[in-house]
């Protein structure tokens, strides 16, 4: 009896102890290909560029996607898009690789909607898709190949909005 008074409460709290799955869901509402409504959430602190931030976690890397690097054309924009995307409160999902050289960790990155703030930059024309690694390479170089596409169509046609100029082509 004693044995079982014992085992029955380890045994719950084993069970709220369970890592919590994460899973890239498309929910109706959701606008990017890859979404993750269910990622765990932490708070933005401060933007450092278009694809680094500051956080509750530390410092955090885009996985997935690279943004022009301070002093490069569309350096502002990049920075800019990232703080309007993120406010002050992100969903994560976990990469292949935790840091990169420089020691910033890794993760995919979704705005607090579930929407893949890489997939968002690259598509808007603001960075470059990542071809070395990821479990999401493939489609985000898909949205980078097809974005391309679409500029050059629009830059025949005389577009010239902020983004479209600052399409890394």
């Amino acid at each position: 009896m004693r044995i079982g008074l014992v085992i029955v409460p380890f045994a719950l709290l084993a069970l709220t102890c369970q890592p919590i799955e994460q899973s890239i869901s498309m929910p109706d509402d959701c606008d990017t290909s890859l979404c993750c409504t269910n990622c765990e959430i932490i708070r933005v602190h401060k933007v450092i560029d278009g694809d680094t931030f500051k956080s509750s976690k530390g410092t955090i890397r885009l996985f997935g996607a690279d943004t022009p690097e301070k002093g490069h054309k569309c350096y502002e924009s990049a920075k800019t898009s990232l703080q309007q995307i993120s406010g002050n409160q992100v969903r994560i999902e976990i990469g292949p690789r935790l840091k990169d050289r420089f020691g910033r960790t890794l993760f995919y990155v979704y705005d607090i909607n579930g929407q893949s703030v890489s997939e968002l930059l690259i598509s808007s024309g603001l960075a470059e898709a990542w071809r070395k690694d990821g479990q999401h390479r493939d489609t985000l170089v898909s949205i980078q190949d097809k974005t391309r596409a679409v500029s050059y169509t629009h830059l025949r046609a005389h577009e010239t909005s902020l983004h479209l100029v600052c399409r890394l082509l």
